[in-house]
């Protein structure tokens, strides 16, 4: 075991740098000295100081902080509760609390986890969990590198302990998993391993690519359930640097992790994939994006793997009938009016239109266009402004809206002006 005394106020100042948080932190330390229980800062705050030390990278500002104690959290909570503002969100069968803890000018979100010994009883299973001491805690972990703890209290307040030679991995700047049935446990390591990889611009060693292999005989990877897939490759989007994505695809795919899991993508799709997301993400909501991230993965032509992307069977009907929708006008496309094309696409969820548009790259301009302006656009006049002009209430105005709707997609109609105007003279023809 390898003990270094370390300079805690560096270690805040470097990571936690607002005071009302570290003010927070000292209470929290004097709460685990007074009871006698080893409170310890673990995982990635860990890593990232030494990351921003040594290599002088911009690590964000943390928005949720882990914390584990060796001891009751149950008690201890309690007693926090009685100098602090705070409450429990979230309790989990894992032995964590997701706190929300108030300050004087803010809030923000903390992880307290029981420290814990893990025991996975079948591949690819969530494990059953134990209290127990720092050590285990340590040794249940994925990666050397997040498997350094910094202590708050006695007996080690202000020292890091390694047990795995994390240090020595993070100098080298190297992924290496604790132990070579890592991936067996839990194959959604690999993800992990991935996202640190390219967002710190690591290797892999050998032993990751020797769990890789023996996860792979083993066949974990496709014992996987689709939500703890999809929720994995959503992470991917959402919590990665957006200029990481098109790395972080393409090192899945030359892994063979896709394969690994049962799943074929295509991927020449990536390059499209990932340039429509980033000019839609503001105009269609983050689920429909995340969604469309997904399907946007596979080929459409063995749309069955959308279900091991978590996926159901409503959604893969209306996927096929988006298909068919689309596959009916191929022939004749370009002879469409764009009025046509509109409506056309208004059959179509948005997130499908996405994967369409992937699919099919001569319709990438026009549904970028239709998200962004066309279906927004709408006449100024409304039905009230309509019978005001003699317009009976009823289908009749129903069509004229439509008429003027259809007149400003081709911008032929510009301003409300305009809308008065073609009312006036459709009256007249009439």
């Amino acid at each position: 075991m390898q003990i270094t005394k370390i300079d805690l106020k560096e270690f805040l100042d470097i990571l936690l740098p607002d005071p009302e948080i570290q003010k927070f932190i000292f209470l929290l330390q004097e709460i685990s000295q007074k009871r006698k229980e080893f409170l310890y800062f673990a995982g990635g705050i860990v890593r990232d100081y030494f990351i921003k030390k040594w290599y002088k990278r911009e690590i964000p500002s943390f928005k949720d902080l882990d914390l584990v104690l060796e001891g009751d959290l149950t008690e201890f909570l309690k007693e926090l509760f009685k100098k602090i503002k705070g409450k429990i969100i979230l309790r989990s069968q894992f032995l964590t609390y997701k706190v929300k803890i108030s300050l004087n000018t803010k809030e923000f979100l903390v992880d307290f986890i029981t420290a814990r010994k893990e025991l996975y009883e079948e591949i690819a299973k969530l494990p059953k969990v134990f209290p127990s001491n720092f050590k285990d805690d340590i040794f249940r972990r994925d990666f050397s590198i997040n498997a350094l703890i910094v202590g708050l209290s006695s007996p080690y307040e202000s020292y890091l302990i390694d047990l795995v030679n994390g240090i020595e991995d993070l100098k080298k700047g190297i992924i290496r998993p604790l132990y070579l049935n890592s991936f067996i446990d839990d194959p959604t390591r690999v993800f992990r391993g991935i996202r640190y990889k390219i967002r710190f611009d690591f290797d892999f060693s050998k032993e990751f690519f020797l769990a890789l292999k023996i996860g792979s005989e083993k066949s974990s990877f496709k014992k996987l359930s689709p939500s703890r897939i999809s929720n994995e490759l959503k992470l991917y989007l959402i919590k990665e640097p957006e200029k990481n994505l098109k790395s972080l695809l393409q090192t899945t795919f030359e892994l063979n992790i896709f394969e690994k899991l049962g799943i074929k993508v295509k991927k020449e799709n990536f390059d499209s994939l990932i340039e429509i997301i980033k000019v839609l993400k503001d105009h269609i909501n983050s689920i429909e994006i995340e969604k469309a991230f997904l399907l946007g993965l596979i080929d459409l032509e063995v749309l069955d793997d959308a279900y091991k992307l978590g996926f159901n069977e409503f959604d893969i009907k209306r996927m096929k009938k988006a298909l068919e929708i689309i596959k009916m006008k191929l022939n004749f496309w370009n002879n469409l009016k764009l009025i046509e094309k509109v409506k056309i696409f208004e059959k179509i969820k948005p997130f499908y239109l996405l994967v369409l548009a992937v699919s099919y790259p001569f319709l990438k301009g026009e549904v970028i266009e239709f998200l962004k302006t066309l279906k927004k656009m709408k006449p100024q006049l409304t039905g009230e402004d309509l019978k005001k002009f003699g317009i009976k209430e009823g289908k009749e105005i129903g069509r004229v809206l439509e008429l003027l709707r259809e007149k400003i997609i081709e911008g032929k109609i510009k301003t409300k002006e305009d809308e008065e105007k073609f009312v006036k003279k459709l009256i007249l023809n009439k």
